[in-house]
This record gives C-alpha cells, structure tokens and sequence, in this order.
C-alpha cells in the first residue's frame, strides 16, 4: 500500500485485484502542522547545522493549550537570530512581530530558555527559565530579607460595621430622637445607618474564625456626627469618616464595653482586631466668615505664620516644629465654630481651628488630592 507523505496529493491510486480505484485522502489538519525552531543557535541545541527547518532536534511540541506549541533548551552566551518555521520548509516561516525579519537574542550568560509559538496568532514568544553565570559580590548586594510591614502575614476579614450584622436593634438611632436627618438612621437609604453594630459583629464571630481568619478590621468606629449635609446631599456618618470623639465608640455601633468583649473573644480565637483611624479630617464643624467654600490653591494665596509671612508647610513635615498661626489672618478664608460646636470634639486640641487647611471644599484634584493615606491602623 502506498502511504502518502504531507507532500503527496489528495489523490491517492491503489490497484485492487486488477481495478483502479481513486481514493480521496483526508486534507492535512492544524494538528498535523509541524514547527520548528530555526536560527544560528540551532548547532548550539542538537542541530547539525544552523537555519535547517527540517531538524527534529529544535522542533517545538504541542502544548495542553491549543494552536500553542513549546520546547525549551539549554543555550550559550552569545548573539543570535531566530524564527519558526513551519512543516520542515520555508514556504513559511515567522519571525519578528509576527513578520519575515529575524528575531535577535543577546544572552550574556548561557540561559535555559522556552520557546513558544502560536499558531492561531502567528507570533513567536520567549520565556527565561533559568539564566547562568557566577555568583559574585554583586549578585550578593542584591540579595536581601523581603519587604514586610506588621500585619502583611495576617488573614484579614474586613467589615463596615453598620453594614454587616443588626445584633441590637436598640442602638439603632443612637437614642437620638427626632427624624433621620437627627440620628441618621434610615436602612432604605444607602447613605444613612443600617443598624449593623458590634453585637451583630460579635454574635458571628464563629463564622468568621471559620474562614480562617487572623485578624478583623474594622471601618472607622469612633463618635461621628450622625449627619452632614443638607436637603439631598444630607447624608449619615455610617462609614465614620466624621469623628468627634477619638475616646468612644459611636453610639449607633454600640458601646465601649461591647467593643472590650468583642475584642476579648477574638483574641482567645487568635484574631487581633485592628481599628481604621482618620488622622487627616474630622466633622465638618468649621464654617467660613466669608460664606464662600471654593477651594483656594496655595500657589493663588500662600499660608501666612502669624507674623504675616508666607511659608509652605512642606518644608516642616517630619521637623517636629510648625509656626504660630493666627485663625484671623493665616489663612485664606476665617474659621468661625459656632458656640454650640466650639467642644465638640474629643481631644479637646481638635477645636482649635488652626489646625485646619482652611482653603475651602476639597475636589481631590491637584494639591487638594489626597496625598498620603488618610487612615492609620492600630491593633489590640
């Protein structure tokens, strides 16, 4: 019987008992397709010489993945050229960016390499498995213990407090009466207070020690003024970006000594609780006496010491000092706090409003953007 080659024609002549018969032979598949690396490294891989299509030695296998077909080889330093040609011939071939230039290899130090061709794409790809050479002090210089901060090895579980468990329907309104634009509770509406406290919290703590967690975060729980804002861009405090007491937990999440048992009952667990703390902003208490609120960048109007001179307050981060300010004149516009808000945070340093930017609402763009992380975390 005569077994046609991938050269052959479609047409295939057998003689059977005296009579001819003409037999269509199956059209070579994409499996059938063969590839092989070519180039001057092919000697330096198994080859008997270089650019041969046709040498089994540098032919790329198929992979798990289809149209995608791989080999890897042990290569010399030196420069070189390479592409992939198809079916042991030239008729064609694929090199640079998928086109008929050469690809061209530069290996300082001799390297294990893995060649891959995708046929569906046509492009040719290379990955660096190993690259050899000896080690030296330089090489040395470069090693060094990885980069851990505290906490980077633990399992984190976070939760938005309110927004998680309603373990204490009581605490609901923060024994704050009136309507939701009072004590901010309203769970039909995004952006006011669920219920969700540190009893719910607490209440599923076996859930959360199954998942396997090491330590719980929690969104900012600190006293918060219940609601900013008015008309339709009134809305809670449920995040608690809108500290006013550092020193307790916020009524609507519960109490201290809650929170004191919850963290008891997580560390007989082994999780660490950690709290997400505000330092750069605090309730919105301060109102300008000008009545305007645009933002003033510090280019326009420079911050003034109380002597009346311009300075950058740049130049002291990280100094430990700062220069006396005056809230009448070192700022663009003049803090005022109404009498009724004029203690209203806790530490009391946090009312003295020249501790405050003072330039207006913020569009988080330019020098009014957020610059470093608004949060430290600590943990118990």
């Amino acid at each position: 019987m005569f077994k046609p080659s991938r050269s052959t024609s479609a047409l295939a002549l057998l003689a059977l008992s005296g009579a001819l018969v003409v037999v269509t032979a199956p059209a070579a598949s994409a499996a059938e397709r063969s590839f092989a690396l070519v180039g001057d490294l092919q000697s330096e891989v198994g080859c008997p010489g270089d650019w041969q299509p046709d040498c089994g030695e540098s032919e790329l296998l198929a992979t798990d993945t289809p149209d995608l077909y791989a080999a890897q080889f042990d290569v010399p330093a030196g420069t070189y050229e390479y592409k992939v040609a198809v079916d042991d011939a030239w008729d064609e071939a694929y090199g640079l960016n998928g086109g008929a230039d050469n690809i061209p290899l530069v290996l300082p130090e001799a390297a294990t390499l893995r060649f891959v061709f995708d046929d569906a794409a046509k492009r040719v790809g290379l990955e660096v498995l190993s690259v050899r050479g000896e080690y030296t002090d330089e090489d040395d210089a470069l090693v060094a213990a990885p980069a851990r901060q505290p906490g980077s090895d633990e399992q984190f579980y976070f939760v938005m407090t309110d927004r998680f468990a309603n373990g204490d329907p009581s605490n609901d309104t923060a024994a704050i009466e009136g309507d939701r634009l009072d004590h901010g509770f309203d769970p039909t509406d995004k952006g006011f207070y669920h219920g969700g406290d540190i009893a719910g919290l607490h209440d599923r703590l076996d859930y959360i020690e199954g998942l396997g967690t090491t330590a719980i975060w929690l969104t900012p729980s600190f006293k918060n003024r219940p609601v900013q804002g008015e008309g339709v861009n009134a809305s809670a405090g449920y995040h608690g970006y809108w500290v006013t007491d550092f020193t307790q937990i916020d009524p609507h999440l519960g109490t201290n000594a809650e929170l004191e048992a919850l963290i008891a009952d997580a560390h007989d667990r082994g999780i660490k609780v950690y709290f997400d703390i505000i330092t750069n902003h605090t309730a919105d208490v301060i109102a300008y006496e000008e009545g305007e609120y645009a933002y003033i960048e510090k280019s326009v109007e420079p911050y003034l010491d109380e002597d009346g001179e311009p300075f950058d307050p740049a130049d002291y981060a990280g100094t430990g000092t700062f220069p006396a300010l005056d809230a009448a004149t070192s700022f663009p516009y003049t803090p005022v706090i109404s009498p009724a808000d004029a203690d209203a945070k806790v530490p009391a340093w946090l009312n003295d409003p020249t501790l405050y930017h003072n330039r207006g609402d913020s569009t988080w763009t330019g020098s009014r953007s957020r610059t470093a992380t608004s949060w430290v975390s600590t943990t118990s």
